[in-house]
């Protein structure tokens, strides 16, 4: 173990070295009466036209910038989603530059020299308005004058290789597997092989489904930006204790918890629940009690994917969750249609997983090992 720790402080210090300059999260320009937060991001040709349009105006109006870069700095992000809310926008639907003139008035996109000095000389009379505006609202000679929010911090990046890696990791979890195996064999001898196939994806979909709202579950719960900082520094803790057990459990495997497989106390619960799924409505409710009887041994890298969810302040939350669990059910699919077609049988995929379970945790504690380099990389700020 203190070799492993070892090699995470080594390539830590050798994320510092390849570290990427990012441009400045907040500059501050004081210039007098009206404040203006910016909302920007670096390479946005509206928000550079924007900025030299208002900086030629400081002096006159006596303008003080908050400038706030968004693209690489997720803090800033969410900052800005909060206003929106805050104005009863929806963050999707609008992009940079965003400016906050006086906490009052909500700017989207670009407006005319003539638009923002009507705004200022209102300001400066005491009279600023409230309310959202942009080009399209005050004049109707609209064109677009938006960019899109774009997402280039350090979590973002990590996001979908990392999702795709703790995906696949978490969709050949022994356990998972095990529980899926043990509910088609003993469907197909109560039901035969068609029985077998419905039976099946009912318990894919429950599955699907209850780690879908899950996911929403934990992302809700964690919305802070407080809240969020400490569960992903327990996640990326929690993913090394992970890698270290399924490298233990390829060097002294040993069935249970900690091989990150199924408590062996949890087990009989669950045989007992699938030797009561005689129904359709039996099996979505035997899905609905494994899919709580899988947290311990599967929950791992699906909560360290949320962690990274949640700080990379992204507007894609959903379509990751969907895409994890997709990947997370695939070998489920895969196994139910090849016993149907009858291209292997319940007995040749558990003879497999025992035959190859070393392996497994091998190659799981290796993925989830690299995962937590990088996330822990990326939470000091060394990539």
């Amino acid at each position: 173990m203190k070799n492993f720790a070892l090699l995470a402080i080594l390539l830590l210090l050798l994320a510092g070295c390849a570290q990427e300059e990012t441009p400045e999260a907040v500059e501050v320009i004081d210039g007098g009466q009206i404040e203006v937060i910016e909302y920007y991001g670096v390479g946005c040709p509206h928000c550079a036209r924007t900025s030299e349009l208002l900086e030629g105006m400081q002096e006159e109006y006596g303008l003080s910038f908050i400038k706030k870069e968004v693209y690489s700095h997720a803090d800033n992000r969410a900052e800005m989603f909060e206003v929106y809310q805050e104005f009863g926008q929806d963050p999707s639907s609008g992009g940079v530059p965003t400016m906050l003139v006086e906490g009052k008035a909500l700017i989207i996109g670009e407006l005319t020299e003539e638009q923002w000095r009507a705004l200022f000389e209102a300001c400066l009379e005491g009279e600023c308005p409230g309310g959202v505006f942009t080009k399209k609202t005050i004049d109707d000679g609209y064109s677009p004058s938006v960019s899109g929010i774009e997402e280039k911090d350090q979590f973002q990046a990590l996001t979908i290789w990392g999702l795709v890696a703790a995906a696949v990791v978490d969709s050949l979890n022994p356990c998972t597997l095990a529980v899926m195996v043990m509910l088609l064999g003993l469907i197909l001898i109560s039901g035969g092989r068609k029985r077998m196939l419905i039976s099946g994806f009912v318990f894919i979909s429950v599955i699907f489904l209850a780690y879908i709202l899950l996911g929403v579950g934990i992302l809700q719960v964690i919305d802070n930006p407080g809240i969020t900082n400490i569960f992903y520094g327990a996640a990326t803790v929690g993913l090394l204790l992970l890698a270290l057990m399924e490298f233990n459990g390829y060097f002294n495997y040993k069935a249970g918890f900690f091989s990150v497989e199924m408590p062996m106390w949890l087990r009989p619960y669950t045989k007992r629940v699938i030797e009561g799924a005689t129904s359709l409505p039996g099996v979505a409710i035997a899905a609905m009690f494994c899919s709580i009887f899988l947290i311990p041994c599967s929950s791992g890298p699906y909560l360290a994917i949320l962690a990274i969810i949640s700080k990379a302040v992204t507007l894609q939350a959903m379509s990751y969750l969907v895409l994890y669990n997709v990947i997370f059910v695939l070998p489920m699919i895969i196994i139910t249609v090849a016993i149907y077609f009858g291209y292997t049988t319940v007995e040749k995929v558990g003879e497999a997983k025992e035959k190859y379970i070393r392996q497994i945790h091998l190659i799981s504690g290796i993925v989830l090992f690299l995962l937590f380099i990088y996330m822990a990389a990326a939470f000091l700020g060394y990539v």
